[in-house]
């Protein structure tokens, strides 16, 4: 069961750390990895409540330019995996993601270092024929020695992390755990501090009394505000059509 776990692990990080080779699609961040990884292990509520409490932690773990922010997919898989093995709580994966996933971004870093140099004096070689096959061939290799790492992290880690756990006083652990219910309501007030214009606050007010007053589902909610959002679209785009065609008859 382990043996069968443990593969299933490497694929979710292969797949994680692949996104950026479709065109960064964003399958990578932690409430869509950390799920993976409750499915696999037979919890897939602990592992939704875990990918919705780390999303947050890493909301603006993004790479910009040659600057790569900590490798939150390891952290997510690690800390999520080991929350549902030790049946701890949601704080303990707070606790270990983030120095996980920058202890992950060094080795990413020393490799690709290594790998990505290496494989840059081969393309000088194949300039003008098979440099695409390098670059190609050197990516996918940076993304499966991550995957790697991953899965031997899974395997070893539960007692590793244990004895660290070990260390940490009780009072920071607790802080994190009343942190890890206040990280959501910092999350929902940054998304209501962008809608707080006078253009959304209509539309945010119509949500509310949906959810409310009318007791409608939030799925409910959210198929109004895409039919909304379609009319809109589709409105303006007539209207600027419109407009135009009146200019170009004078």
């Amino acid at each position: 069961m382990l043996v069968v776990q443990t593969i299933l692990i490497i694929l979710i990080a292969f797949f994680a750390c692949m996104h950026c080779y479709m065109g960064s699609t964003m399958h990578n961040r932690p409430i869509i990895i950390a799920p993976l990884v409750g499915l696999v292990l037979g919890d897939l509520h602990t592992g939704i409540v875990i990918g919705a409490t780390l999303e947050l932690v890493f909301m603006g773990a993004f790479p910009i330019g040659a600057s790569n922010p900590p490798d939150f997919v390891s952290g997510a898989i690690i800390s999520t995996a080991y929350v549902i093995m030790t049946r701890q709580e949601v704080a303990s994966a707070v606790v270990l993601a983030v120095p996980i996933a920058t202890l992950v971004l060094l080795f990413d870093n020393f490799q690709m270092t290594v790998l990505l140099t290496w494989a840059s004096h081969i393309a000088d070689k194949y300039a003008e024929k098979g440099i695409e096959r390098v670059q190609r061939i050197a990516g996918i290799g940076n993304k499966v020695l991550l995957a790697l790492v991953v899965g031997l992290g899974f395997v070893v880690g539960v007692p590793v992390i244990e004895m660290i756990l070990q260390y940490i006083p009780e009072f920071v652990t607790r802080g994190l755990d009343v942190a890890a219910g206040i990280i959501p309501a910092i999350g929902f007030a940054m998304l209501a501090r962008m809608m707080m214009t006078k253009k959304m606050i209509p539309f945010l007010l119509l949500g509310f009394i949906l959810a409310s007053y009318l007791n409608i589902p939030i799925i409910g909610v959210a198929l109004f505000g895409l039919v909304i959002a379609l009319v809109f679209f589709y409105y303006n785009g007539a209207m600027t059509k419109e407009v135009a065609n009146d200019d170009n008859e004078f």
